[in-house]
């Protein structure tokens, strides 16, 4: 699809990825073959998975279906894993559960039992929490794979979690001129680690801005919560506590429904206040590109990329093709308001595939 987001996967207009961060550095494959002539080993993140030529051998690939209604971008992985697979002459074989952290892990041990080669593990549960999955799946002689998360022993595909804050905080700085108040809100802390990362990295941004100033987070709930509506009450009662139109400057949302939500208090109460999210929807790419909306910048990230990488990693894993333990970060997407009604065609597109092909496994 060569649209906005073939675009930033080729790191173009609107995108970053580590190829072109390393790139700017100077850090080329001349430059780090000199270091290791130094006996220096450069460790650079890895930016996309190998190629590997397929043996032919058939793989039954589990995958745990646990997205909610708000969890689109997570469907849109899960669409492309499975479609990935079937393309590989796989088998793909599921769970249905919820977006919770207990749910993923209860999904992937009844996974275990279903004569699956490969487990696919995400995207809430971290390393740590799943290492007791994985030291299973081994000892049964099944490969594991990472879907947004890391994994104990296995290559994964995540997020550039720093890189998308670093994208949102800078262009919240050059908006704002280095100067004013912002106030973040995402997912309770815990809930999702990403979240969390990019919260802290954009608090550490600020404090090195001494005309600039974080307000206290804003805790937006979990996704089995109406995320919208906490939102909207969230931001209506921000703006109620700070009725001075100086007092607040920016919101920098990581969770789209809790930025429709504040996109939405912020029109009923006649605000005008800098709005940035993280993720697309349609339900969000509609409200952006109203001429209503507040809501100026946005990243995203490709989860449909994440599960084209993800399957492949696991197509060769079960037909025993050797795969560096490898975390492969993914680009970041970002469109400004006047690109996202050509970004919510393609994500209509893609949704009306996803459901489609993942309605056939219970999703």
């Amino acid at each position: 699809m060569a649209g906005i987001f073939d675009r930033n996967l080729r790191g173009g207009a609107g995108g970053v990825n580590r190829r072109h961060f390393l790139g700017g550095l100077g850090v080329t494959a001349g430059a780090a073959g000199a270091i290791g002539m130094m006996g220096v080993k450069p460790v650079l993140a890895a930016d996309h998975p190998p190629s590997f030529e397929s043996n032919g051998k058939k793989v039954k690939v589990g995958l745990g279906l646990n997205y909610g209604p708000f969890n689109q971008p997570w469907r849109r992985g899960c669409w492309r894993i499975v479609q990935t697979v079937l393309d590989a002459g796989g088998e793909i074989v599921t769970v249905r559960g919820e977006p919770s952290k207990q749910s993923e892990q209860d999904s992937a041990r009844q996974l275990l039992d279903r004569g699956i080669d490969v487990l696919v593990l995400g995207i809430y549960s971290q390393e740590s929490e799943t290492a007791y999955i994985v030291e299973d799946a081994q000892r049964r002689g099944i490969k594991t794979v990472g879907f947004m998360v890391p994994v104990k022993d296995s290559p994964s595909v995540a997020e550039d979690t720093w890189g998308t804050a670093t994208l949102t905080g800078y262009y919240l700085q050059n908006v704002l001129r280095r100067q004013g108040s912002i106030v973040q809100t995402a997912e309770d802390r815990g809930f999702y680690t990403p979240f969390d990362m990019e919260v802290d990295q954009l608090n550490l941004m600020t404090t090195f801005e001494p005309r600039m100033k974080m307000l206290p987070f804003m805790s937006g709930s979990v996704s089995t919560s109406d995320q919208i509506s906490k939102g909207r009450e969230n931001v209506l009662s921000l703006l109620q506590a700070n009725p001075d139109p100086n007092s607040l400057n920016a919101i920098a949302s990581w969770w789209w429904p809790l930025t429709v939500g504040a996109s939405q208090a912020l029109t009923q109460m006649g605000r005008k206040v800098h709005l940035t999210n993280h993720f697309f929807s349609e339900q969000l790419l509609s409200e952006m590109q109203s001429p209503d909306s507040q809501i100026e910048f946005s990243t995203d990230t490709p989860y449909h990329t994440a599960g084209d990488w993800v399957g492949k990693l696991a197509i060769a894993l079960g037909q025993g093709i050797d795969v560096p333990a490898n975390v492969y970060h993914l680009p970041v997407t970002s469109i400004t308001k006047a690109e996202a009604g050509a970004a919510l065609k393609e994500l209509k597109e893609m949704d009306e595939k996803a459901i489609a092909l993942l309605k056939n496994y219970g999703g």
